[in-house]
Parts: C-alpha cells; structure tokens; sequence
C-alpha cells in the first residue's frame, strides 16, 4: 500500500522541482498552493517510484494529476491497485492531462468538463495597462480611489506581516467570517499558513495603505516564466475602489515579465464570476474530471 502523508515545508527542496518541471500553469501546480490548502482540501501526498501522487478525501479518495514520472499507465495501475479497484477517480485535469490519460488507457475513463474550476488566465499587459472601452469603468474606481485617499503601496514582506494580518482580521469582521460558509474560513486559514511562511514559500506581494492603515493587499507566486498566479485578494469594502487599485498596482509593479496572470477559478460563485469576467479574460484553463470505468 502507498503511505500518504502531509506536506511538511521543508519537502519544498524536493517537491517544488517536480511541480515546476511538469509543464503545467493550474493555479493548483505549485508546492506553496498545494501546502496551504491541504488542510482545506484533506490533501495527502505520496512520493513512489518517481511519482508525486496527490489524495485528496477522508473516505471516496480522489487524485490529483500524477506528476514527476511520465509513465501514466505505470500511475493509473499503481493507484487502481491501491484503491483496490474502489472507483478510481482525478479532479483538476486539464485537456492536456485528458490527452495523456486517453493515450495511456484508451476509452478507460469517462471524463466530464468542470465550468467551476477552471482557471481563469488575462493577458498580463491587459491587466497592467487597462487600455479601451471595456475597461473604462475600471480606471474610473482607481481614478476615484487615488483622489479620495491618502495612499500608499508597499511590498508585502517579513516586516509588514503583522499589519497584513490587521487587514485580514478586519476583512473577517466585514465579511462575518465566523458565521459564514466553511469555504471562506478555510480560505482565510490558507491566507494565514502563506503569510507565516512568505519567504520560504517564495510568494510575492504588495500591500495598499490609506493613512498608514493597510486597506487592500495581494498575493501569489510564479508558476513558470510566463505564468503568474494570484492567489489572495482582500481589500476594506469600506474603501471603494480598494480592490481596482491592488489589482493594477500590484500588477504594474511586478508582473510586467510575465505573459499571463492566473487569477485562479470562481468556484461556481455568481459574485465572483462576474467579478472575474469583468476583467476579460483571454483564455479559461479548462478543467475535467476523470472516473475510471467499471
């Protein structure tokens, strides 16, 4: 049986290597997502003869992509057996990870498209310029912002994590964190386990001040040398245009090698759907889910 456990955050000296050299730019293909989620998630991690092998779930297991060895027959019956033949299924495929478990198992799996998972990638200078019409609205909230406020941006590192957890805190209190779905809480739990580690994680950051008090930040890390993902936003409601104003600042001042930016999934969340389409993203990362046949 393979013995699967939890990341530790020093299995980033080998783990990191293998998610950086699969190819991949999901949001979920780096060492620091897979850390600070696997709690959220119930992820549980495997090194076997080459493999990273990615479980998530107390009971039904369900698998990540195998990455590292490229033998994905070798994955499939190396899991089926471990399974025990119990429904062996993987979440968040990309049509590219499909192609490889078609060629290697050929009409073995019945694969199905999840519109809420995809990832949602913007042409970086998009993001950075907020050129055209369809942006109009956009540069109005960061016009009004810079108007009405006293600001000021500032990387995010070791000296400010504190006053980043001040925001964090006062976000709950808006946002009733205590009292709302498990999915937020656990987001800001992840949230916390990223500022903890910042520096070993690799992430970069920036925070925007108003009067000195810390009002919006960001967050995220490189997935290869086109990719960038963002993996936290938070801003003060109280503070309009908070959320434009991080948005573009962040990605002016530090994103400007990259390609594309990764803004991660909407999770089936109308709000924040709409808030992701507003942006006009150039592509959707499509994901798939694979259920081997009986």
């Amino acid at each position: 049986m393979l013995n699967f456990s939890s990341f530790n955050i020093d299995d980033i000296n080998w783990a990191a290597p293998i998610f950086q050299n699969s190819g991949y730019c999901g949001a979920d293909n780096t060492f620091a997502s897979s850390y600070i989620w696997q709690r959220a998630y119930d992820l549980k991690v495997c090194y076997h003869d080459g493999f990273l092998f990615r479980r998530y779930g107390l009971k039904d297991y369900i698998y990540g992509f195998p990455l590292g060895n490229k033998d994905i027959n070798l994955a499939i019956e190396t899991l089926n057996k471990n399974n025990q033949g119990k429904g062996l299924k993987f979440i968040g495929l990309t049509r590219a990870m499909v192609a490889e478990i078609e060629k290697a198992k050929p009409e073995k799996f019945i694969f199905s498209e999840n519109r809420d998972a995809e990832d949602y990638l913007y042409n970086a200078l998009d993001l950075i310029e907020l050129q055209g019409k369809k942006y109009h609205s956009k540069r109005n909230h960061i016009s009004k912002f810079k108007k009405l406020y006293n600001w000021t941006y500032e990387e995010i590192s070791m000296k400010n994590i504190d006053d980043c957890k001040q925001l964090i805190s006062q976000w709950c209190i808006e946002n009733n964190c205590k009292e709302n779905e498990f999915g937020i809480n656990e987001e800001i739990y992840a949230l916390n386990i990223a500022l903890d580690f910042f520096d070993k994680l690799n992430f970069i950051g920036g925070v925007i001040r108003v009067d000195n008090t810390p009002v919006a930040l960001t967050l995220g890390e490189e997935i290869n040398k086109e990719v960038f993902v963002v993996h936290f936003e938070k801003a003060l409601s109280s503070y309009k245009g908070a959320y434009n104003i991080i948005n573009n600042e962040f990605a002016k001042r530090k994103l400007k090698e990259y390609k594309y930016i990764n803004r991660e999934e909407d999770m089936g969340i109308e709000g924040l759907r709409k808030a992701k389409l507003s942006y006009y993203p150039s592509l959707l990362l499509e994901k798939y889910t694979a259920v081997l046949k009986d």
